[in-house]
Parts: C-alpha cells; sequence; structure tokens
C-alpha cells in the first residue's frame, strides 16, 4: 500500500469515522513514480495491529541515496481515530525535510534544510492547531478514512472537510473530497482492474495570492469490497512539489529504480 500521501489533515464535521473495513496485520511494496509511470523509487509498507492501534510504516529509497519515511498511529476501536503522522526526507544523516502532527495536542511542526550558496540553512514551523482526535486525519490516514467513507459517499458526492496542509508551515484549508462518476479502470500488472477514482480538491483561500494554488489529488480504491488502495496521485508533500505517483501493483516490465541519465532530468 502507500505512501507519503499529501500531507493533508481532513477534519470531519459531525461525528468521528465509523470503522466498516476491520484492520490486520499486512505488507506491501509500493513503487514511486513520477506522472508518466517512470519509476524514482523503491518502497516498502508495513501495517501492524496492536491492541487497539494500528501502526503504520511506508519507506522510499531513491537512487541517489535519499530515503522518505512516513509513519502514522491510527485508533481502531471503538472508531477510526488518528493519533499521529510523521513524514521525514533524509540523505545520509542529513535531514532535509521533516513534518509532524499530534492530534492528541494539536501541535504540527515543520523542518527543512535549504541548500545555498552559504550551505545548509535549518527553518523551521510550529504551530498549534484545531484538531479534535477522531475527526482529524493525515497523510497515509486519508486513504483509511476515504475507504471506510465510501459507503455514505455516492458516486458524484462529495464532502467538505477541513484540512491542514504544509507550505512549508502548516496551515489550515478546505478540502472537497468527490467520488467520481462513471466507470474507471486501470491497467496494472498486466491486467485491467475496475476502480472508484476519489478527486481531492484544497482550497487555500487568500494564501492563494501568495502560494501556487495547490493541484488537485486523486486517489484510487478497488470498485469490489473489501475496498483496497491501489494508486495515488499528486504533489509529494508541499503543493509545490513535482507531482508522483504512488502504485501498489507495478507493472512487470517497469524493473526498479534506477538512476536518470541527464538528458532526462
Amino acid at each position: 500500500m502507500k505512501f507519503l500521501l499529501v500531507a493533508l489533515a481532513l477534519s470531519l464535521p459531525a461525528a468521528a469515522v465509523t470503522l466498516h473495513l476491520p484492520e490486520g496485520d499486512e505488507q506491501a511494496f509500493p513503487a514511486l513514480t513520477d506522472a508518466t509511470g517512470h519509476i524514482l523509487a523503491d518502497g516498502t509498507f508495513s501495517q501492524r495491529v496492536t491492541g487497539d492501534e494500528l501502526l503504520l510504516r511506508s519507506a522510499y529509497t531513491f537512487p541517489d541515496g535519499r530515503v522518505i519515511e512516513e509513519k502514522a498511529t491510527l485508533r481502531i476501536k471503538p472508531q477510526l481515530a488518528q493519533q499521529s503522522w510523521s513524514w521525514t526526507e533524509k540523505k545520509g544523516e542529513q535531514v532535509l525535510r521533516s513534518y509532524q502532527v499530534d492530534f492528541t495536542t494539536g501541535e504540527a511542526h515543520a523542518r527543512r534544510t535549504d541548500q545555498g550558496d552559504q550551505g545548509h540553512q535549518e527553518k523551521q514551523w510550529d504551530e498549534k492547531l484545531e484538531l479534535e482526535p477522531g475527526r482529524a486525519f493525515a497523510g497515509i490516514g486519508i486513504v483509511y478514512a476515504v475507504k471506510n467513507l465510501r459507503e455514505e459517499l455516492a458516486p458524484g458526492a462529495s464532502a467538505e472537510l477541513r484540512a491542514v496542509s504544509f507550505i512549508s508551515k502548516p496551515v489550515t484549508a478546505l478540502v472537497k473530497i468527490t467520488r467520481d462518476q462513471g466507470a474507471t479502470t486501470l491497467r496494472m500488472g498486466g491486467r485491467t482492474i475496475k476502480t472508484d477514482r476519489y478527486t481531492l480538491h484544497a482550497e487555500l483561500g487568500a494564501l492563494k495570492r501568495v502560494f501556487v494554488n495547490p493541484p488537485d489529488q486523486h486517489l484510487w480504491l478497488t470498485r469490489s469490497s473489501p475496498a483496497a488502495f491501489l494508486r495515488f496521485e499528486g504533489p509529494m508533500v508541499e503543493p509545490k512539489d513535482p507531482v508522483i505517483r504512488i502504485d501498489t501493483v507495478v507493472s512487470g516490465s517497469a524493473g526498479h529504480a534506477q538512476a536518470r541519465s541527464p538528458r532526462h532530468r
């Protein structure tokens, strides 16, 4: 499965998400690609149930030595509720970017190291957010929220949710999740899979005058039940990041991540 999935936190307008789909221990080997399907990094994913908690971890290794790791903890009883989320990009021992959200306290942190003519310059942002546990999700947690909301979201229907986006500091935004109408399919692993596609549209309001308007993000789940994650497409973390894909089923001819020659960069 996934993943880094967007740096979004969803704030549900009413009751907490009901867990319709029980979770268990699982591992997978997803691939991170560019928008054309060229593999950029090889991934590993694991989820483990410990008591009433679901522990999630994904990691992606790039040919240039960079490693991205995402972790999250979700409470799965009595209802689905995210407790923590973190995303870190490193090269060797050097932390390039890191983002964290604690849903029990509302504390959100962002750190990044920019490399310029004067060497490494670290910047940091620390914010206190209003994120009620059980009504907010971030990063990979959104996959589990959408999976369990599918029964309540008919094709063509939308839900407006409050969000937190990192640009680079944590800010709140409105996000609209739409279950797309019509039949959709993905060609993966040499076969065609019937899917449901969800479009995530974030509205940053007045911040658009300062920052680039974030592109829509898309999430594909299997149309058959139980819903399973197939693909994410959107910016890596921040809205200005390049658009990437995360696939759980990789084409047999795709191979492993390899460094690109200069003419492809």
